[in-house]
């Protein structure tokens, strides 16, 4: 090598060091793991004892029983699925069809989850929703799986000590947490609000006006399934499942596409990223869109390689080994469909793909139009489902958006985008967004966040797409492999698309500020962060080895991130909820405190047929009489807009049936302090509606939630 281009790498080395060193700083500086002011609150912490009641924890070991028995069903459902897919289909037979056992057994589960989740639909919207049914149901498939469960045989390569040891500690602090009592906010507003709704009638029905319930709702299904059969707890727990199954796809992914040795290093980064494991832990649905959408490119990639559309698409192919990988094809169009099942938002993975397979096959547009109709309409058949239910319930197959609907106006839709709140077109924060992502200090929802890992990485990832023309194979050939560039290629394309949709969204609304919508890209992004972190090898010299120093950074990361979870999950001090020491009621007041004590409030002091409007709170899930939230915190705002003064709006309240109205105080202050804030609360009319039609019934906590009985 001469001396300039010597000169130029260790420029370029030293350059990445200094960046690592501020990605990694700027990041723990917001998060600090260690700091004067933690140790001070952990003195003064009222830490609560260890209990011994078997009976709490035989409980909570019981709604984990039952959370894995289902994902086992939905497994042994699926593989079923798949392996109709894979040999019947396509003719494939025997060895050949089975011989990566992990593979079957990751498409298996979302096939499976996908079909039990349509079932679920089916029986709810006929109006079978009880926990005999549901129970007897989850029996049944359980038998039918079964041949397929006991003839399943999974194995892989075991990891490192360390990354054991780490993996099992994040592990166990999600696995505690995800067994305590839903807190989690969207949870308590839609996701299992809307199980609860349905089992309470025995059915699936419209006419809620919680928009979020006519979202695609595939995990809400499985949500209710666990409800209907034991519980909230284990409901929730279906989430966590998700931790491992994406685990799995991401370890998949690393060695089947990037040929990678092991895939573990993927995991760790997964791992890595603070929103994962913490996310699991809620009744949310993340995981399983990063799951589907993860599975979505993994099998688009496997079609590409097993028939070489993307290197000779004008070339015929008369031995018809193009036909036999087209069930490739059709699980990523079904995985993008159960992706679109879970987030309107997911369109634009499947989007990307079907663009790339267009231009991949630009040179046989009959081919083109014709896979490219297999990829889409496979999609548009899983997800329709979700769209004929919105369709019958609301008039709007993609409610609220496009075509309105049901307590959808104008008013609504500019209060729900509140255009013109974002950053706006400023090429400074534009090119800030991903340091500021990484910090998350404008994060509207505050749960996405990315760790350090990502942004230390971005210069190499940049490098590696942009300049190095070499990439290696780590298969155990030194040579350009065309497969590798293609998986990198198309993931950097995919991501590239879900970066640039949500910077428009945040360009254009404050309320897109949130992060874990990109955790599909982040999920995508981790096979790439193990592949580069192999490849830098080829910075190595006998006197600074670039790779030792990245696995010294890279254990310095985990070790802090650890802690940064461990500081987190103290608060919740699940030890005594499990041992029994705290009674789910106490869990639920300490975690949640006023809120939870003016549902108690609402359930012990209202009468049964009580109907409570409530004004700036969206959840209302531990309400057990006709509670209606206030999903998008526009619900006054929205009745001074259609009827203008207090009287008017207290004659409408009556004629919807409203006895009682809750004002959620600090919600309501939100708004008013909020400079970005779509609306502006009438405060006049409130005072007026408050003085001449609302009788206070009773306060929480220092005037925090009020409730009033409507005169």
């Amino acid at each position: 090598m001469s001396n300039k281009n010597n000169l130029l790498k260790w420029i370029l080395i030293a350059l990445f060091v200094a960046w690592f060193f501020f990605a990694v700083a700027s990041y723990f500086v917001v998060y600090k793991p260690f700091s004067p002011l933690l140790l001070v609150q952990l003195t003064e912490f009222e830490w609560l004892p260890l209990g011994n009641s078997w009976s709490a924890l035989s409980g909570a070991i019981l709604d984990l029983l039952v959370a894995v028995w289902l994902g086992i069903m939905g497994l042994g459902v699926g593989l079923w699925i798949w392996d109709f897919l894979t040999q019947k289909r396509t003719g494939i037979k025997g060895e050949e069809a089975q011989k990566d056992v992990l593979e079957r057994a990751l498409f298996g589960f979302g096939l499976g989850f996908g079909a039990v989740g349509l079932l679920v639909l089916l029986v709810g919207v006929l109006g079978w929703l009880n926990s005999a049914v549901l129970t007897t149901m989850a029996i049944i498939l359980t038998l039918v799986g079964l041949p397929k469960l006991v003839r399943l045989r999974l194995s892989w390569s075991r990891p490192s000590r360390p990354i054991i040891i780490f993996l099992v500690t994040i592990i166990l602090l999600a696995l505690t947490l995800a067994m305590l009592p839903p807190t989690g906010w969207d949870g308590l507003f839609y996701h299992l609000k809307g199980p609860k709704l349905y089992l309470a009638v025995g059915q699936i029905y419209g006419g809620v006006d919680i928009p979020h319930l006519n979202f695609p709702s595939l995990f809400q299904m499985w949500f209710l399934l666990a409800m209907g059969i034991r519980g909230d707890v284990a409901a929730q727990l279906i989430h966590i499942l998700f931790l491992f199954s994406l685990g799995g796809m991401v370890f998949a992914f690393a060695t089947e596409h990037f040929r990678l040795p092991n895939g573990w290093t993927a995991v760790l980064f997964l791992f890595a990223t603070p929103m994962v494991p913490l996310l699991s832990t809620w009744s949310y649905n993340d995981l399983g869109l990063a799951f589907f959408s993860t599975g979505m490119v993994y099998a688009f990639l496997k079609w590409e390689k097993l028939t070489q559309w993307h290197r000779q698409p004008q070339i015929a192919d008369p031995t018809g080994e193009r036909n036999a990988g087209l069930r490739w094809l059709v699980a990523s169009g079904v995985f993008a469909g159960l992706a679109m099942s879970m987030k309107y938002t997911s369109i634009v993975g499947p989007g990307m793909l079907g663009l790339l397979l267009l231009w991949r096959l630009r040179h046989d547009w009959r081919a083109g139009l014709k896979l490219g109709g297999v990829f889409g309409g496979t999609a548009v058949l899983i997800l329709s489902p979700w769209l004929i239910k919105n369709w019958a319930f609301t008039g709007n197959p993609v409610y609220p958006f496009l075509f309105g609907g049901q307590y959808w106006d104008e008013f609504r839709a500019a209060g729900y985008a509140n255009a013109g709140s974002g950053i706006g077109f400023d090429l400074l924060a534009l090119l800030r967004l991903p340091y500021d992502l990484t910090l998350g200090i404008r994060d509207a929802s505050q749960d996405g966040r990315t760790g350090a890992l990502f942004l230390a990485f971005l210069p190499l990832i940049i490098y590696y797409a942009f300049w190095q023309k070499r990439t290696a194979d780590f298969s155990g050939e030194e040579e350009q492999s065309t497969s590798v560039r293609n998986a990198f290629s198309t993931v950097g394309l995919v991501s590239l698309g879900y970066y640039l949709f949500w910077t428009a969204g945040v360009i254009e609304s404050k309320g897109l500020w949130q992060t874990r919508l990109l955790l599909p890209m982040f999920t995508l992004l981790c096979p790439v962060l193990a592949w580069v972190f192999a490849a830098i090898r080829e910075f190595d010299h006998p006197q600074f080895s670039l790779r030792r120093f990245l696995n010294m950074g890279l254990a310095f990361v985990l070790v802090l991130s650890t802690l940064n979870m461990v500081w987190e999950w103290i608060p919740a001090q699940p030890w005594a909820y499990l041992s029994g020491t705290e009674t789910r009621e106490a869990h639920l007041m300490r975690r949640l405190g006023p809120h939870f004590a003016a549902m108690q409030e609402i359930n012990a002091q209202l009468p049964s047929d009580a109907v409570v409007k409530f004004f700036w709170e969206p959840r209302s899930y531990y309400c057990d009489v006709d509670c209606r939230p206030d999903s998008i915190l526009d619900a006054f705002d929205h009745l001074v807009y259609r009827y203008g003064d207090a009287s008017s709006i207290a004659a409408a309240l009556r004629a919807e049936g409203v006895t009682h109205v809750l004002i959620w105080q600090d919600g309501l202050d939100f708004i008013i302090e909020s400079p970005e804030s779509a609306v502006e609360v009438d405060t006049a009319v409130l005072a007026s509606l408050q003085t001449n039609y609302l009788e206070p019934a009773f306060t929480v906590t220092d005037g925090s939630y009020l409730v009033f009985t409507l005169r």
